[in-house]
């Protein structure tokens, strides 16, 4: 972590980037560490392909985060697996991937990867902390809490000490807790609800009871005049059915594909295995995809390799 935060330091143009249609996460990694770059005195961009959702408008530097790739003489992938996934052509200068999650293309020697982080947010602020904790203020610590809030499910889908760890931390650094929940979960769009209750209309529960899901339809969406980002979180409806280990939510995306997010309980599955026989991961309670086809097509394609992984095959 030293050497790679000489290497960033070294840089004067520096450029962090994640995901396409990014969750809490993702806009807290790069939040979090642009901030803190932009505090150290070093000329740093924020990129998201697709913008900040609405709910994550309060993190700071929300309004700063440009939707096009600027130039820069180093980039930073933040919260993804490879370049490819921020949607945007791979640049002529250096890359260095921060990540949670180690499957995915390595970019340089000073690729930053750790599963055991609760969040890509937690990595990096190990990082950052490694580099100069002075230099971690509220503006850094805030989009850092965002992440590790979210991408923990509310700190239900990891185990151990680190996430409260962490947690604890960016409140002494000034995160107040309460306020940031009530941003995130107490001021849903009206527009989310009608879409959730549509979608609830086709939850299913099958092996028995122990398998659910729920699929989103791109006429849900037409009808109750919802976004992509008013279905996040819906996948914890099918997983909070009494009985269920394993948990799906697939959805419609105006891409050609199904967005695929699959959940287990303890003593369910190790999601992210499934995932990846699509292409996609994540971890062992938490992961995701993306297939194509016709629904039926994708939810039998889902629940076959589902079923083997309940009888031990995976």
């Amino acid at each position: 972590m030293k050497r790679t935060a000489e290497f960033v330091g070294s840089h004067d143009r520096v450029v962090v980037v994640s995901h396409i249609r990014p969750d809490g996460d993702a806009v807290g990694s790069v939040l979090g560490l642009t901030n803190f770059l932009k505090g150290a005195g070093i000329e740093a961009y924020p990129v998201l392909k697709h913008g900040v959702p609405t709910v994550f408008s309060f993190v700071p530097g929300a309004d700063e985060v440009l939707t096009t790739l600027p130039e820069g003489d180093l980039y930073i992938l933040v919260d993804a697996s490879d370049w490819e996934r921020t949607g945007f052509p791979k640049p002529d200068a250096p890359v260095v991937r921060f990540d949670h999650h180690l499957t995915g293309e390595r970019y340089s020697q000073y690729d930053l990867l750790d599963e055991e982080a609760p969040s890509a947010t937690s990595l990096i602020l190990r990082f950052l902390r490694e580099w100069n904790e002075e230099g971690i203020d509220v503006d850094v610590a805030l989009p850092l809490y965002v992440g590790l809030l979210t991408d923990t499910g509310s700190f239900k889908n990891r185990e151990g000490t680190r996430a409260f760890e962490d947690a604890l931390y960016l409140v002494g650094r000034g995160v107040n807790p309460r306020k940031v929940a009530e941003l995130i979960f107490r001021e849903k769009p009206i527009e989310m609800y009608r879409l959730l209750s549509l979608a609830l209309k086709t939850l299913r529960v099958v092996e028995d009871g122990k398998v659910a899901y729920m699929v989103v339809r791109r006429e849900f969406f037409e009808e109750v005049g919802a976004t992509r980002e008013h279905s996040e979180g819906f996948v914890e409806y099918p997983l909070s059915v009494r009985g269920v280990v394993v948990a799906m939510k697939v959805e419609w995306d105006p891409d050609g594909y199904w967005k695929v997010g699959l959940r287990s309980k303890d003593g369910g599955p190790n999601v992210a295995a499934i995932a990846e026989k699509f292409g996609g991961g994540g971890h062992y309670f938490s992961a995701g995809c993306r297939l194509f086809g016709t629904e039926e097509e994708v939810i039998a394609a889902l629940l076959a390799e589902i079923r083997k992984a309940l009888n031990g095959e995976v």
